[in-house]
């Protein structure tokens, strides 16, 4: 069987699924998100290792993102029928911080101890502390309306990849377009060209999910949607970059072949986990 039918039959299993967990309720979007933020942290913590001696994390990692993700969770008060912990989020940031320290201080060697530490905890602050707040583009109650702002965060990744992926690919160097690669040492196929189209297009795209045009997800003036949308892209095209620098500098290909065909959560997910949270702080902002 070839790649192309493996990703072709996996995305035909997995995006019912994700559709059923954004469809049901409070728990099953909630497990769907620690799945997510567990097993990019796990990928993050596989590659760390292979530049810097020091203890097997790829247990503790995921532990600490889900708790961190939840805490965020549960100190929003958004979810079940309103359930606020308070100054859960500061323990749980301690608790995560403590163990980490105990690891490197008990068994990394000093030569590697402090690269090795912030490396390591860079895997649950990154996607548990600032990956858990993409679990407040949920809502609480039974029905896929409540993950409309998910699913705008989402597809507006897919459009402004692909956008820039076209754009890049048969305009850069064509007629008036050149070619200007953007970050050549991280992702030599990506150039200024194709970044600019792909803001483009998720601007658009964007702003029909704040009209009557589709689904009016969030209600913002045309210059604030034109505004988040710029945001997004770029927030999109940063978090790409700061994914393929960690994959490049540890020698690794695909974080991990958690999606047969597709890579790993740190392929797949590497934009959303940098732009979502913006998206969150940014709506909050805007208030």
């Amino acid at each position: 069987m070839n790649n192309l039918t493996v990703r072709v039959l996996f995305a035909l299993v997995a995006i019912p699924v994700v559709l059923l967990c954004m469809w049901g309720n409070d728990y099953s979007r909630l497990a769907l998100m620690c799945f997510l933020c567990g097993g990019g942290a796990w990928e993050w913590a596989r590659m760390a290792s292979k530049m810097y001696k020091g203890p097997n994390m790829q247990v503790v990692a995921p532990v600490a993102a889900v708790l961190l993700a939840v805490a965020t969770a549960l100190q929003s008060g958004k979810f079940f029928d309103g359930l606020q912990v308070n100054g859960l989020v500061g323990v749980a940031v301690v608790l995560v911080v403590a163990i980490y320290v105990a690891f490197a201080y008990a068994k990394v060697e000093i030569a590697h101890l402090f690269p090795w530490w912030v490396l390591q905890i860079g895997a649950p602050l990154y996607l548990g502390l600032w990956g858990g707040l993409t679990m407040l583009l949920l809502g609480s109650g039974h029905g896929i309306e409540h993950s409309f702002l998910f699913l705008l965060v989402m597809t507006s990744m897919w459009i402004c990849d692909s956008a820039a992926y076209f754009v890049g690919k048969f305009l850069a160097g064509k007629g008036p377009f050149g070619r200007h690669p953007m970050a050549p040492s991280l992702s030599p196929k990506k150039t200024w060209e194709g970044a600019v189209g792909g803001t483009l297009f998720t601007i658009g795209w964007f702003y029909l999910w704040t009209t009557d045009c589709l689904i009016q997800v969030i209600d913002v003036s045309l210059a604030k949607a034109i505004a988040l949308g710029i945001v997004i892209s770029i927030a999109d095209q940063a978090g790409d970059l700061l994914m393929s620098a960690l994959k490049r500098w540890s020698g690794t290909k695909d974080s991990s072949q958690i999606f047969p065909g597709h890579g790993g959560v740190l392929d797949r997910m590497d934009s959303f986990f940098f732009a979502g949270p913006i998206v969150v702080l940014l709506l909050d902002f805007l208030k």
